[in-house]
């Protein structure tokens, strides 16, 4: 039996908006992903999406931005735009409220269940007194409404991740400065292969780390695909390496590789 799958090639890290672009540059339909941010509810919350280069490689760059202004926003933004630290009924509230599929409601309050139980974790609170602080923006919450939304369109039956580069150095966030990865990052990840060759800076997100965790069924070596489709998720910087997540949709199974000569 022949099925789709996606591969993610995590050496620069996720976060949410390069899953999202990685998604939408390997076929998911923007005009669906925006349909559902939009479908939230939320006034001054956009999405766009645009062709970029990172490190001499192209990628499509997703961001969320406030049609108000036509800036685009990042977690960091949102004290300056007035968005309170969100706790995880909230957010689940605001999915909940939303006009969105069934199945991408349930995958984005997934995410974000597993975003509340690391971050009380590491922190020594319950889950209830969690305070999501960046991750709670509601341009974190388009981001993950996106990757579920481009996943969902995708209808592949598996994931499977490369290890995750994660980085090195310190991020500065609500709690000050933190190493990389942040302990809620590292927390997610267990149990999955990760590693930094040095290169500076937070490279795999808490918000990354929960989209990876939620949906991927493996992380190791990619099988053997049939291609059919790829596309590369930029983050916002430059760095000494191409800074994408690229992603592969194809077919595994007896058969697909024949049909293809």
């Amino acid at each position: 039996m022949t099925r789709r799958v996606l591969v993610l090639d995590a050496a620069a890290g996720a976060s949410g908006d390069m899953f999202a672009g990685a998604l939408i540059g390997a076929g998911a339909a923007f005009p669906v992903v925006r349909e559902h941010v939009l479908g939230l509810g939320v006034a001054r919350l956009d999405v766009r999406v645009g062709p970029v280069v990172r490190g001499g490689v192209a990628a499509s760059r997703f961001e969320v931005f406030d049609p108000a202004t036509g800036r685009a926003v990042d977690q960091g933004d949102a004290a300056d735009r007035g968005e309170p630290h969100r706790g995880l009924g909230a957010i689940l509230s605001l999915l909940r409220a939303g006009q969105l599929p069934t199945a991408v409601r349930v995958a984005a309050a997934a995410v974000f269940e597993r975003l509340a139980a690391a971050e009380a974790e590491v922190h020594g609170v319950s889950v209830e007194a969690v305070h999501f602080h960046e991750v709670g923006a509601l341009d974190a919450i388009a981001d993950v409404v996106a990757g579920a939304s481009a996943l969902w369109q995708l209808g592949v039956e598996q994931v499977v991740c490369s290890p995750v580069h994660v980085g090195c150095g310190t991020v500065r966030c609500a709690h000050g400065n933190l190493p990389v990865p942040a302990p809620a990052t590292a927390a997610l990840l267990r149990g999955v292969p990760a590693y930094s060759d040095g290169t500076s800076g937070e490279l795999c997100t808490p918000t990354g780390a929960a989209l990876l965790r939620q949906f991927c069924h493996r992380f190791g070596p990619a099988p053997e695909l049939l291609i059919e489709a790829e596309g590369c998720g930029a983050g916002s910087r430059e760095l000494p390496i191409p800074n994408v997540l690229r992603a592969t949709v194809g077919q595994v199974g007896p058969g697909v590789f024949a049909s293809a000569r």
